[in-house]
C-alpha cells in the first residue's frame, strides 16, 4: 500500500536527546544536518534526507529524533521493516516518545502478516502523542477487533481535536450505523463528503444508509454521485441496481447489476442480485446458471447456496434445494433453517 509521508505530518519532532559526548562542533554538524533533513523532506527530496538523518545518527547514535524520522522515509518507500526498526532504535533512546509508537504502528497499518496494533496507539496516546491521527487509527483498530464504542470515542476525540476530518466522520458513521444510530450516521456522512466533495465511497455509504431509513430515491442520488466522481466504483453500481429494484426499475436495475459485472465479473453480490432479478421475472435456469459460476468462483458464500437452494425449489428439484441450504447454514446462514424444516430436518 502506497504510503503518503507528509499526509500524517502534524509537525517535526523537537531534538529529543543531547549526548553529553558531543563536542560543540560535533553537535553544531548534527543540528545542522537534522534541520537539512527536515527541508529535503518538506522538498520531497528523500534521498537526500536519508543522508541528512545518517548523519545525524552517524555522529550521534543516540540521537532518538534523527531515527524516526529515518524511519518515517523508510514509510514513504514502502520499506516497512525497515520504518520499524528506526523506530525501535528511537525508542531505546527515547522510551518516552509517542511519536515513535504512533509511526511503529501506522507503518504496520495494512500489512498483510501484522496489521493494526492498537496497544501502540494506546502508547503513542499514553506518552502525549494527542494527535487526531492516533485516535483516527486507534479508532480503526477497535473496529477490527469488534470495539465498536471503544472506536466511537476514537473518532469523537479525532473529530474534536480536527473538525473537519472526513476520514473519521466517514468511519464513525459506519460505526453509529452498525450501533442502530441511522440519523447519526446519515449526519456523518454528510459531514464526510461536505469537508471532501469528491469522497465517492462516502456517497456510496451514505446511499446504503439511506435504504435502511426507507428512502430508496435519496439512496439512488447517492449512488449516482458516487459513480460520477469515481465510475469504476462496482459496489455503487450493484447498490443502485439494488435501489431501483426495490422502486420498480427492473430495466434499471438489470442495467446496473451488469454494469457491475463488467467492472468486476467475480463480484458475487452482483451475481447474486442479477440472478435473483431474474428469479423474479421468471426466469429460473438463467438464474440458476448465474448462481452456478458464482458459487464455482466462491465455494464458500453463505447466501449464494441459501438463494440457489431457493431457485432449485422454484425449479421442482427439491433435493438439490435441500443439499443448498444444508450448506448455507453450515456456512452460518440462519435463516437457512426455517428452509430445512421443508426438507424434514
Amino acid at each position: 500500500m502506497k504510503r503518503i509521508l507528509l499526509l500524517i505530518l502534524i509537525g517535526f519532532s523537537a531534538f529529543v536527546l543531547v549526548s553529553g559526548q558531543l563536542s560543540f562542533t560535533e553537535k553544531k554538524l548534527r543540528d545542522k544536518a537534522y534541520n537539512e533533513g527536515i527541508a529535503y523532506i518538506l522538498q520531497g527530496q528523500y534521498e537526500l534526507a536519508a543522508a541528512s538523518f545518517t548523519q545525524c545518527t552517524d555522529l550521534d547514535s543516540t540521537f532518538a529524533s534523527a531515527w524516526l524520522m529515518m524511519g518515517r522515509i523508510f514509510i514513504e518507500w514502502g520499506a516497512v521493516e525497515d520504518a520499524i526498526s528506526h523506530f525501535d532504535m528511537a525508542l531505546v533512546y527515547d522510551p518516552g516518545m509517542g511519536e515513535a509508537y504512533f509511526y511503529k504502528g501506522y507503518a504496520l497499518y495494512g500489512s498483510d502478516t501484522t496489521g493494526l496494533d492498537r496497544s501502540l496507539f494506546d502508547l503513542a496516546i499514553s506518552q502525549g502523542f494527542t494527535d487526531p491521527w492516533a485516535y483516527y487509527f486507534r479508532g480503526i483498530s477497535g473496529i477490527r477487533a469488534g470495539m465498536d464504542e471503544a472506536a466511537l470515542d476514537d473518532f469523537n476525540s479525532a473529530i474534536g481535536l480536527r473538525g473537519d476530518f472526513a476520514l473519521a466522520y466517514h468511519e464513525r458513521a459506519g460505526v453509529k450505523r452498525r450501533l442502530g444510530d441511522l440519523q447519526g450516521s446519515h449526519f456523518d456522512y454528510q459531514q464526510a463528503v461536505s469537508f471532501q466533495p469528491d469522497f465517492a465511497l462516502a456517497y456510496n455509504n451514505m446511499g446504503s444508509v439511506k435504504i435502511l431509513m426507507g428512502d430508496y430515491e435519496g439512496a439512488i442520488g447517492d449512488y449516482s454521485k458516487a459513480l460520477e466522481l469515481d465510475p469504476s466504483l462496482f459496489i455503487a453500481l450493484n447498490n443502485r441496481g439494488y435501489a431501483r429494484y426495490y422502486t420498480e426499475d427492473a430495466g434499471g436495475a438489470l442495467k446496473d447489476f451488469n454494469a457491475a459485472l463488467t467492472n468486476s465479473d467475480q463480484f458475487a453480490y452482483a451475481q447474486l442480485n442479477k440472478a435473483s432479478l431474474l428469479a423474479g421475472q421468471g426466469q429460473l435456469a438463467p438464474a440458476l446458471s448465474i448462481l452456478d459460476g458464482s458459487l464455482e468462483e466462491h465455494p464458500n458464500d453463505a447466501l449464494l447456496y441459501l438463494n440457489r437452494g431457493l431457485i432449485r425449489e422454484l425449479l421442482g428439484d427439491p433435493e438439490g434445494a435441500c443439499t443448498d441450504w444444508n450448506r448455507a447454514l453450515a456456512l452460518g446462514a440462519e435463516e437457512a433453517a426455517e428452509y430445512l424444516k421443508e426438507c424434514g430436518r
